[in-house]
């Protein structure tokens, strides 16, 4: 049988995987340091809603297809990977820019100038970065997929846990 069947081992998994920093609380802290609290939270709301949908396709039977085609599972992991590396290369882009354009500006200027509105979606860029997680794939794969005996509801407890916790 597949997955963890003990909720305690369970939990104590799932804790360890939400206290190591990936990409989806990287990209919130990053996003609430510079935009604020509110655009932190309508971030962490799209990656709740991302590791949401996760579960429930994992539950649905979305993890087996990824255990038994090797092919779609190098897809999704090599295809969230590329994701992630593109998001990083261009948060440090933003930080070399915006680091020549403070070292340039004037104090006196850039205090004065209005800010422009950014094209950023947070919300939007979460939910992506939360469905292409590797981390959260892996963690899905391996202790939550749905034992071979049918225990989908087993599998779906243990998704809403690791959605509160």
């Amino acid at each position: 049988m597949l997955g963890v069947n003990d909720l305690a081992t369970y939990v104590l998994g799932a804790l360890a995987i939400i206290l190591l920093p990936g990409p989806n609380s990287l990209y919130v802290l990053s996003v609430a340091a510079r935009k604020g609290v509110r655009t932190g939270y309508t971030a962490a709301a799209g990656v709740f809603v991302g590791d949401f949908t996760l579960i429930s396709l994992t539950s649905l039977g979305a993890a087996s297809l990824l255990e038994a085609n090797p092919a779609v599972f190098a897809v999704v992991k090599f295809g969230g990977a590329a994701y992630l590396l593109w998001i990083g290369v261009g948060m440090l882009r933003a930080a070399r820019q915006l680091w020549r354009e403070h070292r340039a500006a004037d104090p006196d200027a850039a205090a004065a100038a209005p800010t422009p509105e950014s094209t950023e979606r947070p919300f939007r860029r979460a939910l992506v970065i939360s469905l292409l997680n590797p981390k959260a794939i892996l963690f899905l794969l391996s202790l939550v997929i749905p034992s071979k005996t049918g225990l989908y509801g087993q599998s779906v407890m243990r998704g809403r846990a690791f959605c509160t916790d």
